[in-house]
């Protein structure tokens, strides 16, 4: 069963690679960027301007699109930008479906909440963000289908060693929590294949 793991604006870093090792399975990490990125700490705000003068929003939910329809991930796994750009495209695809998406502080995701995902979806949003009031945006995606929010009591980053918002036991607690999600729908795709 392959796993996508699809990067926040850091791209894919030591600290992802360590996510990762962490879970069983074919993991495939799909980045914004060329190029493994090397960052120790650098400012979010620089960052995320880099992000979006090199690849930007839509070229970054393009190349994830094009990830999934590559490697066929029962489970994709997104952060930040990246889940955002995971939702845009689950609704664009049309054949070979994961089976479900985990999204970590999805904030882009309030200018496309008319998408409509077809697969099963668990948002986990931070407990505020700073541009805008997550309330009404989850309250929209709480009334889709196949749509689960939770709203954590942590900050936008919280699962990034690299972020000033990481934070250590939320991330062993949803690293743990992916890997279950991994197991699960493995015992599932395979009890599938028994019984074809």
């Amino acid at each position: 069963m392959v796993t996508l793991i699809v990067s926040d604006i850091y791209g894919h870093t030591a600290n992802l690679d360590a996510f990762a090792n962490e879970l069983v399975g074919d993991i495939v990490i799909c980045s914004p960027y060329e190029t493994k990125q090397s960052i120790r700490q650098r400012n979010e705000e620089d960052v995320y301007a880099q992000f979006v003068n090199s690849v930007g929003h839509d070229n970054y939910m393009s190349k994830v699109e094009r990830a999934i329809v590559s490697h066929r991930p029962q489970l994709v796994i997104a952060f930040s930008a990246g889940a955002s750009a995971a939702w845009r495209a689950i609704a664009n695809i049309q054949t070979n479906l994961p089976a479900k998406l985990i999204g970590f502080y999805p904030g882009q995701i309030r200018n496309y909440i008319d998408v409509q995902p077809k697969c099963q979806v668990d948002l986990l949003f931070p407990q505020q963000e700073a541009h805008f009031e997550l309330t009404p945006v989850i309250q929209v995606l709480k009334k889709m289908n196949n749509v689960s929010c939770t709203r954590t009591r942590y900050n936008h980053g919280f699962m990034n060693a690299l972020s000033n918002q990481f934070n250590k036991y939320a991330y062993l607690h949803y690293t743990h929590l992916c890997e279950q999600q991994i197991v699960m729908l493995q015992h599932s795709h395979e009890q599938e294949k028994l019984e074809v």
